[in-house]
């Protein structure tokens, strides 16, 4: 090892300072060779670490010489250096995560908390139909008459006692609970198209972001060139001070651009966090922002949310049947064994009684009205519901076919223009040709064309969300 510390470190530093001008530029073109120095700065440094570190460890645990002397101290230090080297990366990837579209709506449809709060509720309207058939406790009576207070002759009588409703309402209340049952197992359905219609609008947005962020650096690099060559050409006398400051307080400006920017996806991480159920912080995949593929066809079938409110009807409709069952009569009886003291036989006897709405019939029929009313209500609300979604549908597609021309227009022209744009101004006023200010106008458009493209797509892809949510896919 000390043969070979000396020329492995200084390979690796030669070719790392090789290509570190590469990696610090900040002239025309640096936005795409820095990630490439980065790379290789990176791998070099890696590698040195792996020669000079890891495998003389590795080679302290499987030496078969090492094993005969029995040198176990040394290598269970080893294995622990080992390990901490490997959790250390592995935090540090899992702060770095990446994670697809596909990936992040399956997790959230795994993940999310709201689930454990449906299923609870399914639980409990499952229950809740088994007490349907509530019938009343049953009654255990004991009675004693007396003939006359002075002596012990007198009437025992004991027995049992049962009411009972009418059996229409308990197959009614039945009903009644079933239905709500399906309301619970519906609001699966419109939790499912809430998440992943959730899950999309916070990754596209934050993948929005996150281009938008590789477009500030990307200005970023631009500006600081531009600002030291205003610099040297103030020192030269070429240009007036005015153009140094202009040149700085641009750059200030779009480096608190930077700082928003990030502020925003940081926000934008925490929502997808939340909705995924996750502690990692995530990002999506390392490529630019992609348009999202819609058919403008639509669908036929009803949508979960309109589902769900036509279930309430139902429940609306099983109600106005438990309220018109409530207003029968109730059914009660009694049997009974009694002895007259003194005799030897018991007597037994029964009596049945039927309870009826004669003097409470007007509340009774008022419960079933303000059941009526109430089925209006869902009835309507329905309807209202369908022609709102309608609308936002339609809107949805208006949006698309907005934004698809202007889309069109970018990706043909627009952003190849504004590359040229940025190249030629750059050099020119490089070259001294046009003016800070000129230059500050032609980087202007530029720049403003590649921000128009990314919200324009950035519309485009929220309201294709939107549109694929209200045609449930």
């Amino acid at each position: 090892s000390d043969l070979r510390l000396r020329p492995v470190l200084m390979t690796a530093t030669v070719a790392s300072l090789g290509f570190l001008p590469m990696a610090i530029s900040t002239s025309a073109g640096a936005e795409v060779q820095k990630p490439l120095a980065t790379v290789v700065i990176g791998g070099l440094i890696t590698a040195t670490f792996l020669t000079l570190f890891v495998l003389p460890l590795l080679y302290i645990i499987f030496n078969s010489k090492l094993k005969k002397n029995g040198d176990g101290k040394m290598k269970a230090i080893t294995m622990v250096i080992l390990v901490c080297l490997g959790s250390l990366s592995t935090v540090k990837a899992q702060q770095r995560e990446r994670i697809s579209i596909e990936k992040a709506v399956g997790t959230a449809l795994e993940n999310n908390q709201q689930y454990g709060v449906n299923s609870a509720q399914v639980k409990s309207a499952s229950l809740n139909v088994k007490t349907a058939n509530d019938i009343p406790k049953t009654g255990v009576f004991a009675e004693n008459e007396d003939f006359r207070p002075s002596d012990r002759v007198g009437i025992l009588k004991i027995g049992v006692s049962q009411s009972i409703a009418w059996p229409g309402l308990y197959a009614a209340r039945k009903d009644y609970f079933k239905q709500q049952l399906k309301y619970a197992e519906l609001n699966t359905d419109v939790l499912n198209a809430a998440i992943k219609r959730d899950v999309r609008t916070a990754y596209y947005q934050l993948w929005y972001l996150q281009d938008k962020q590789l477009l500030f650096k990307k200005l970023d690099s631009i500006y600081t060139m531009l600002f030291k060559t205003t610099e040297v050409r103030v020192r030269t006398g070429d240009v007036a001070k005015l153009d140094q400051v202009s040149a700085e307080a641009k750059l200030k400006e779009l480096r608190a651009f930077l700082e928003q920017n990030k502020k925003e996806m940081t926000v934008q991480q925490q929502q997808l966090m939340m909705l995924m159920n996750q502690n990692e912080w995530l990002l999506p995949i390392a490529e630019s922002l992609k348009k999202i593929e819609v058919e403008l066809v639509e669908n036929n079938s009803s949508h979960p949310v309109l589902a769900l409110q036509e279930q309430n009807v139902n429940i609306a409709s099983s109600n106005i049947k438990v309220q018109k069952n409530t207003n029968k009569p109730e059914f009660s009886g009694r049997f009974f064994s009694q002895r007259l003291w003194g005799a030897k036989d018991p007597f037994t006897g029964f009596s049945v009684m039927a309870s009826f709405p004669v003097f409470g019939s007007g509340a009774y029929r008022n419960k079933v009205r303000v059941a009526v009313a109430e089925k209006e209500v869902q009835e309507k609300t329905l309807a209202y519901q369908t022609q709102q979604f309608q609308t936002q549908r339609a809107s949805a597609i208006a949006e698309i076919e907005k934004n698809y021309s202007l889309l069109n227009f970018y990706e043909t022209s627009g952003l190849r223009q504004s590359e040229e744009i940025i190249s030629a101004a750059t050099l020119s006023y490089r070259t001294g040709e046009i003016s800070f200010a000129e230059l500050g106008q032609f980087l202007n458009q530029a720049i403003g064309i590649r921000q128009n493209y990314l919200d324009v797509l950035n519309q485009y892809n929220q309201s294709a969300i939107q549109f694929n949510y209200f045609n449930n896919k």
